[in-house]
């Protein structure tokens, strides 16, 4: 077995592990890269990210090469929230260049990974995690299978960019905590001939029992994904392209769209998946991206979340890097208080967009009173990540939008309070869970947190 050595190695060459790779390398860290998979290879994801996406990739230095995709940078969005719509443009912010992006994965991959190569980065790809080398109870590196060959990797650091089912966070029982199950399933497909509008726009349309989101892709596609609920999902099964189609269609926007249009490959599903966070570092490792949190795809946030995490796990490595394993704890605990803080509020969020049913009657009305009041760029904010959902859905909007459907409605009232004392006491157990999380069992963090490859089974 040949033995090479590092500073870091990352397992996981997706939206997580290249552009850390990227980074690192260009900081002068020796970084290797191992992918189990070979390149283009598609994934299970939404391919879509938001302004702050745009601008990291833009940091990175790939936008000729998003713009060569052919995927226009959206600035328009559409969006419903029961009866109340809008269609505004998205908010930008200095060194922004677009508002939001649908990329297939099958080319943002390949183009991360080369920024890696570019940058010094060793990457492997085909390469498959066996196992790892420890220390006295630190991890010190891995071991690889490569085409029947096994290297060992030998590093300070170990990065589990590894997906939602991670090997390294397997490996090294990296407890689950905060769990949720879904509530809803996804499909989506992309299209050929759309008629879409003069100005590139994402479609985002939560209504009774309908999600639609829809987005102008690369090479002149246009991506449709329906959310339907999980009590929907025998239907869909019956009778999949129906279905889909039916759901997609009682969107406005989406049926005009698709006037004329033509599917273009097969239909993609998520059909179970579980939000969740888990332990982001130990001595020797740390997660990031969907190995180390996921939450429910409805916001679209994947993609961006993962770019979000890259972004301050760069000084906190390479502060580590310069230091003893003690500092280098230190550093990576400090980033992983950081990560818990700046997503926990985010991840409550998404978690209410995926539930069954209709949103409260009070949220589309917040949402009405902050355009009315000019203000709707900070509940689009809410998908970039730039403000907090405690910050723009707080308190004292919930009952001064609550008190504004009292005062117009007759019926209905008991529900509406009842609803309002829920959710305020949903909003109290989310924060002692922030604070306590409530930890998953052995064999409950082991069971796999839902398909991410595309094969057979998420494919019609």
């Amino acid at each position: 077995m040949l033995a090479q050595g590092f500073d870091v190695v990352i397992v996981g060459a997706r939206c997580a592990g290249s552009p850390l790779a990227a980074m690192l390398a260009r900081q002068g860290v020796n970084v290797a890269v191992v992918e189990r998979a070979t390149f283009p290879r598609d994934t299970l994801s939404t391919h879509i990210f938001e302004a702050d996406g745009l601008a990291f990739l833009d940091r990175l230095g790939v936008t000729d090469q998003l713009h060569a995709t052919g995927a226009p940078f959206m600035m328009r969005s559409n969006s419903r929230a029961e009866d109340f719509q809008f269609n505004v443009k998205w908010p930008q912010r200095a060194g922004d260049v677009g508002g939001s992006a649908s990329v297939r994965r099958t080319l943002l991959d390949p183009i991360l990974v080369g920024a890696a190569e570019q940058a010094g980065a060793e990457v492997r790809m085909a390469a498959d995690v066996t196992g790892l080398v420890q220390d006295g109870g630190r991890v010190t590196g891995v071991r690889v299978r490569n085409r029947g060959r096994e290297d060992e990797l030998r590093a300070r650091l170990v990065v589990g960019a590894d997906g939602r089912n991670s090997t390294v966070a397997n490996l090294v029982a990296a407890r689950k905590y905060n769990v949720v199950p879904n509530q809803r399933f996804a499909y989506w497909a992309f299209f050929e001939g759309a008629n879409m509008p003069a100005e590139p726009t994402n479609v985002f349309h939560r209504w009774a029992d309908k999600f639609v989101i829809a987005a102008a892709a690369d090479n002149g596609l246009y991506q449709v994904i329906v959310i339907p609920e999980l009590a929907e999902l025998p239907r869909f099964r019956a009778n999949l392209e129906r279905s889909f189609m039916d759901h997609a269609l009682s969107c406005e926007p989406v049926a005009e769209a698709l006037e004329g249009a033509q599917r273009v490959g097969k239909l993609f599903g998520m059909v179970h998946y579980n939000g969740f966070f888990r332990d982001p570092c130990g001595p020797g490792w740390m997660l990031v991206g969907d190995a180390g949190h996921f939450k429910d795809p409805s916001p679209g946030r994947g993609i961006g979340d993962a770019f979000a995490q890259v972004d301050t796990a760069v000084p906190a490595i390479v502060e580590g890097l310069g230091g003893s394993p003690e500092t280098q704890d230190e550093a990576l605990a400090r980033w992983g208080r950081w990560r818990d803080h700046e997503f926990s509020d985010h991840y409550w969020f998404a978690n209410d967009l995926g539930k069954a049913g209709r949103v409260p009657a009070v949220f589309p009305q917040m949402v009405a009173d902050l355009h009315d009041k000019g203000q709707i760029g900070r509940f689009l904010d809410l998908f970039t990540h730039r403000e907090k959902p405690s910050q723009v859905l707080n308190a004292a909007r919930l009952f001064g939008s609550a008190g504004r459907l009292l005062r117009h409605q007759h019926q209905g009232r008991r529900a509406l309070l009842n609803e309002v004392r829920t959710l305020v006491g949903e909003n109290a157990r989310h924060q002692f869970l922030n604070r306590r999380h409530a930890y998953a069992t052995p064999a409950e963090t082991l069971k796999p947190a839902g398909a991410t490859e595309v094969d057979a089974t998420s494919t019609a």
